[in-house]
C-alpha cells in the first residue's frame, strides 16, 4: 500500500556519504491510531483507525548532535523528552546508527493519540518517525525492515519489540505479524463498511503492567479456541465481513487474564451486544474496549452510548466514539 523507496515531495538530496543519502530538510507526518490483538491475536494482529492521529515534524540537522525531543497536545507533560524513554527517540537512535553522517535528529510530537488507552499512542509517534527519517536518511528500507526499526521503539514503552501496533500506523489497514525474528508483516487494504465503537474508560495502567499479568503456559484446548477465532478475524478482515469479524472476538487467554484490571468489563461487553455489536474485545492492552459493528444492521453510535453508560454505572469516567479502519502514515 505504501512505497518506501525515494524521496518525499520537493525535497532533493544533496549530500551522499557512505550507505544513506541526506536532505537536511524536514517532514511533518501524521500517523493514525491503531488496535491490537483484535480478540486471539496477540501481538500478531492490527487495524489502523481513523479516530485519533499524531501528527511529528522530524528534521535531520547538524546544530545538534544525538536526538532532541519536544511534546504538545494531548498528555504532553506525561510523556518523556530523554530520546532512550521515547519511542520516537529510539526510532531515531536507531537510524543514527545506521548513518554515517555527523548530524542530529529534532523531532516534534504534536500527540493527538491519547496516551496509556490501549490505541496505539506510543506506536503513532514512532511510526510517524520512522516513515520521515526513511526517506529524509535516503536509506529507503523496505516495509519488514521499516517495521523491526520502528518496533524497538516499543521498548521504550512496553519492554517488547512489539510491533502490532507500529506495523498498522506505518502501512495501514489490517496487518499480521507473521514473524517476528525476522521480521514478517503481512498487510491488506482497509475493510470498508466496517465500523468499531470504542470506549475508553478513565482507568490507567501501563503495557508493561499489562503484560506481567499474562499467563506462563496454556492449556491446548484455550490454544485451540483461540486459532479458531483468530482465523475468523483473518476471514472476515479479507471478506468485509463485520459478522465474522465479531465472531472471532473472543480470546480466553489473553483478555483473560487482563479483563480483572478493568471495572465494569462483563457489564460493558453484554451492554455493547445488546445494542447491536457483532463482537467486542480488548483494544490492545487495554483499558479501551472495543466493538466490531456492521452498519447494516446497528447503530454504532448506539453501541458507543451503551458501552458509555455501562462503564458510568460503574462510576468510571469514559470517553466513547466511533471509528473505522483507515490507510497508515502519510506526508502533510
Amino acid at each position: 500500500m505504501l512505497n518506501f523507496n525515494g524521496h518525499p515531495k520537493n525535497i532533493l538530496p544533496i549530500k551522499k556519504c557512505g550507505e544513506s543519502m541526506i536532505t537536511f530538510k524536514k517532514m511533518k507526518i501524521q500517523a493514525p491510531c491503531t488496535t491490537a490483538n483484535l480478540g486471539p491475536g496477540f501481538d500478531v494482529f492490527g487495524l489502523a483507525l481513523d479516530s485519533m492521529f499524531d501528527i511529528v515534524e522530524t528534521e535531520i540537522v547538524t546544530d545538534i548532535s544525538g536526538v532532541e525531543i519536544s511534546i504538545s497536545g494531548v498528555d504532553a507533560d506525561k510523556i518523556p523528552t530523554i530520546p532512550e524513554q521515547n519511542t520516537a527517540g529510539v526510532v531515531c537512535l536507531e537510524f543514527l546508527k545506521r548513518m554515517r553522517e555527523e548530524v542530529g535528529i529534532r523531532v516534534h510530537i504534536n500527540k493527538g493519540v491519547t496516551p496509556g488507552t490501549g490505541l496505539g499512542s506510543s506506536a503513532a509517534s514512532a511510526a510517524a518517525t520512522a516513515f520521515a527519517l526513511n526517506s529524509l536518511s535516503g536509506l529507503n528500507f523496505v516495509k519488514n525492515e521499516l517495521v523491526a526499526i520502528t518496533a524497538q521503539g516499543e521498548l521504550a514503552s512496553a519492554g517488547v519489540a512489539h510491533a502490532d501496533n507500529v506495523a498498522p500506523s506505518l502501512l495501514g489497514g489490517f496487518t499480521i505479524i507473521k514473524s517476528y525474528d525476522p521480521i514478517e508483516v503481512l498487510n491488506f487494504p482497509p475493510p470498508s463498511d466496517i465500523e468499531f465503537a470504542i470506549a475508553v474508560p478513565s482507568i490507567r495502567y501501563t503495557t508493561k503492567e499489562a503484560r506481567a499479568v499474562l499467563p506462563k503456559a496454556v492449556e491446548i484446548p484455550r490454544m485451540v479456541h483461540n486459532i479458531g477465532h483468530a482465523a475468523c478475524v483473518v476471514v472476515g478482515m479479507l471478506k468485509n465481513d463485520p459478522e465474522l469479524i465479531g465472531e472471532g472476538f473472543s480470546d480466553i487467554i489473553i483478555e483473560k487474564a487482563r479483563s480483572h484490571l478493568i471495572e465494569g468489563y462483563a457489564h460493558v461487553r453484554k451492554s455493547a451486544l445488546d445494542a447491536g455489536a457483532t463482537g467486542i474485545t480488548l483494544s490492545g492492552a487495554g483499558p479501551t474496549m472495543i466493538a466490531c459493528v456492521n452498519p447494516k444492521t446497528a447503530d454504532a453510535n448506539e453501541v458507543v452510548k451503551a458501552m458509555k453508560e455501562a462503564f458510568e454505572q460503574h462510576n468510571v469516567p469514559c470517553e466513547a466514539f466511533t471509528g473505522r479502519p483507515t490507510f497508515g502514515s502519510k506526508e502533510i
